[in-house]
């Protein structure tokens, strides 16, 4: 761990810092549309956000940056794991290009440490900085714009309904708890979350199955109107939440959203999934894209998002389910803010689980650096690739093929935006 400047405290956030926290989260977001006091408010009763999560930087006394440690659970492999979730990151005006956010950075992921939580997601302004810092690339998503009427009609959308009591919500819930239980990086919702962010001021409609009544999949969506002068009737559909359990409740969410064509001029669909959208639309191509012969037809924007970082390295593998590879590998594992991520690491690899031997080094090394390697943890960077372009570095004597059948996750959904 670098040594903290002499001159810079972070600590937990205060009443008293609420004026200059607001301050200083306006410089940093301008684009929002809160007022000072406003974002006051927001600081001291976030539902979803505690005032004592909230971290402050000062340099003399003086407030000069802040960031949010959320306390998520991730499901991974079936498991909640403690994550640490990274937010509002805002530096003074005053204070930028002084390294001020380096070392509230720095500070989280000893916070975290101390705390025992072994893993880290944030949403980055910019990827180099927090590349820099641990944190690896390990989401993407398509953003699809696509006009309803080339979608299938299915007829499974029979069994779509309006979501409206309390009850109906409830099964909404359990239903996104399965699909987070079968898949990797989403995270435990709170009644906040769901009310603060997902259901408020959004439509939900639920699919239920014609023979049990257990709803099997939702849709979370809002709409946003055109102009009255340019289309009073119509309206675009952003899709919030999408999560379907069996396949037909993933034809019913489809074709409901076929069936919206009269009054809905563009649905956008930002899809982490992976679901092969070329092959279920009948034209596959945005309103607005473009033919090239580069790419064909324009259906899609890939964007690359969340990043996340191994925190706690020996506990998170100790704690890991893997494939089939079995060996033995010492891994050398950079990383500047926890020195005992860095220190060398031999894991024995036997039955999909992973055991540390007495032993210290093992006749294969694996060198990389955290951020490299918490891509890989994530499934979200192929280890042959990571060879490939030389971000990894494997030695020894023995076959090591065996590695490239341990990491074998599937590339993590993360729907929840903080």
């Amino acid at each position: 761990m670098p040594t903290f400047p002499s001159d810079l405290t972070v600590r937990r956030a205060r009443e008293g810092d609420l004026p200059e926290m607001a301050r200083v989260h306006y410089a940093a977001y301008p684009g929002s549309k809160m007022t000072l006091e406003e974002r006051i408010e927001r600081f001291r009763s976030n539902p979803r956000l505690p005032m004592e999560d909230h971290w402050v930087c000062l340099r003399g006394g003086k407030l000069v940056g802040l960031f949010a440690l959320y306390n998520f659970r991730m499901f991974w492999q079936g498991v909640l794991i403690p994550t640490g979730g990274i937010g509002n990151v805002a530096v003074a005006p005053e204070a930028r290009r002084e390294r001020v956010a380096y070392w509230m950075m720095a500070r989280s992921v000893e916070i975290m440490k101390q705390n025992g939580v072994p893993l880290s997601i944030l949403y980055p302004f910019r990827h180099s900085f927090y590349r820099h810092l641990g944190w690896g690339l390990v989401g993407q998503t398509r953003l699809y714009r696509f006009a309803p009427e080339i979608l299938p009609a299915y007829p499974e959308r029979s069994g779509v309904n309006p979501v409206v009591t309390y009850e109906d919500r409830e099964e909404v819930m359990a239903c996104y708890r399965r699909f987070a239980e079968a898949h990797n990086g989403l995270l435990e919702r709170s009644e906040p979350v769901w009310f603060e962010r997902v259901l408020k001021n959004a439509q939900c409609y639920g699919y239920r199955a014609p023979d049990s009544g257990q709803m099997e999949g939702y849709l979370a969506f809002q709409y946003h109107p055109h102009p009255v002068e340019e289309r009073f009737l119509s309206s675009d559909l952003e899709v919030r939440d999408f999560i379907w359990n069996s396949q037909r409740a993933l034809y019913g969410l489809l074709g409901f959203l076929s069936a919206q064509r009269d009054q809905v001029k563009i649905v956008v669909f930002p899809d982490q999934s992976q679901l092969p959208f070329e092959h279920i639309m009948g034209d596959p191509q945005m309103p607005d894209g473009r033919h090239g012969w580069m790419m064909g037809s324009e259906m899609a924007w890939v964007g690359a998002g969340l990043m996340g970082r191994i925190v706690q390295l020996r506990k998170v593998l100790g704690a890991g389910s893997y494939g089939p590879g079995e060996g033995v590998v010492t891994f050398q594992v950079a990383d500047d803010l926890n020195p005992d991520n860095a220190r060398p690491l031999t894991v024995e690899f036997s039955r999909g689980k992973a055991q540390f031997p007495q032993r210290q080094e093992a006749r294969i090394s694996l060198s990389t650096d955290i951020a490299t390697f918490s891509s890989i943890y994530w499934g979200a960077l192929p280890l042959p690739d990571a060879v490939l372009l030389g971000m990894v570095r494997i030695e020894g004597e023995d076959d090591a093929s065996f590695l490239n059948d341990l990491f074998t996750a599937s590339k993590p959904l993360c729907l929840d935006f903080f």
